[in-house]
């Protein structure tokens, strides 16, 4: 008896990078709403909420810098030994 293929399992850092990706989409939208209402009305409020913004987008951008270091780390380090060599 033959088993039916099992779907390939992404893994956790694939899963991770897709919901990062869903969620810098998603700031990305909050940033561009909030600088629509800041042209229409410059206020303090306004110029707060797209500070909030673009901090959030900045927490998820270094989430992800984070995240990656350490494939980026070891990848640099075997080149560096390869041209050392």
């Amino acid at each position: 008896m033959t088993k039916a293929p099992t779907p390939t399992a992404h893994s956790a850092s694939d899963a991770l990078g897709d919901v990062w990706e869903l969620d810098l989409t998603h700031a990305r939208d909050r940033l561009i709403a909030a600088r629509a209402h800041q042209r229409a009305k410059d206020s303090i409020s306004n110029r707060a909420h797209v500070a909030e913004c673009r901090a959030q987008i900045d927490a998820l951008l270094d989430m992800y810098l984070e995240l990656r270091r350490p494939r980026w780390s070891a990848t640099a380090s075997a080149g560096q030994a390869t041209a050392a060599a």
